[in-house]
């Protein structure tokens, strides 16, 4: 017996490592050869959208972290236009998934950050955003919804281990949307210790998207490197015990 639950618990722990270490990529924004390879919709009704660029060495984001030197460059349209950019991108089907990049603070004078569940049918006005507030200090995850935001979860930079992000430094935001629970990550730190859930009408599908949105101040730019879609290739590994597993064996 002592045999059968060692054998058991090796079995277990060799499924539960295929649930977390097997990933597909949906699709990757690298911005390979300074080029976008994927296609980007403006949202809010602005002419602003995702755009390429290749950074010169005097950049202050010239070392971003895949080391190419080409990145995202998300402009803010001027305060009259509303003073946002949204570009989206279509996840190809997914309606859960992991959705992250990393992040250029500069100068810290916008709010900045990830969208995911972007209603592509109301320009991507309803939406989840997980965004680091002006200012550095301030982490928030959001919905907006008929132009309604509601804030779901907040943290201040102070608490994380690499303490307040400084100006012109590269940061790594990612967000992990499952049916209406959401999970927040900054640098590789979980910052809900719970699952957020959304419990009044949840947006269950919809694009993914970058932000960037000051009301007073326009042409901020916000840059970004290697913002990719992923999705868990063991689907039914999440849902493994060891009371299913011991079923196997009866």
């Amino acid at each position: 017996m002592k045999v059968v639950k060692t054998y058991l618990l090796a079995s277990l722990a060799l499924v539960l490592f295929a649930a977390t270490a097997s990933a597909v990529v949906i699709k990757k924004e690298s911005v390979t050869g300074g080029v976008l390879q994927n296609v980007w919709l403006q949202g809010f009704g602005v002419q602003n959208n995702a755009t390429a660029v290749t950074l010169a060495p005097a950049d202050p984001a010239y070392a971003n972290p895949s080391g190419d030197h080409t990145v995202i460059s998300t402009t803010n349209a001027v305060p009259d236009s509303g003073g946002i950019v949204l570009p989206c991108t279509d996840p190809l089907g997914q309606a859960d998934y992991v959705w992250e990049a990393d992040m250029f603070t500069g100068a810290g004078n916008t709010r900045r950050g990830l969208v995911v569940r972007a209603d592509a049918s109301f320009k991507f006005q309803n939406c989840y955003q997980f965004v680091i507030q002006s200012g550095l200090f301030q982490i928030n995850f959001r919905k907006l919804l008929n132009q309604t935001p509601t804030t779901m979860g907040t943290w201040f930079t102070n608490t994380l281990p690499g303490g307040i992000p400084q100006p012109n430094t590269w940061h790594h935001m990612k967000v992990v949307a499952a049916a209406n629970a959401f999970d927040c990550y900054f640098d590789g730190v979980k910052l809900n210790t719970l699952p957020i859930i959304d419990s009044t009408n949840p947006l269950l599908t919809g694009w993914v998207g970058l932000y960037n949105f000051r009301f007073d101040l326009g042409g901020v730019p916000v840059l970004w490197d290697d913002a990719t879609l992923s999705t868990d290739s063991v689907v039914g590994a999440k849902n493994t015990t060891w009371g299913r597993l011991k079923t196997l064996y009866r």
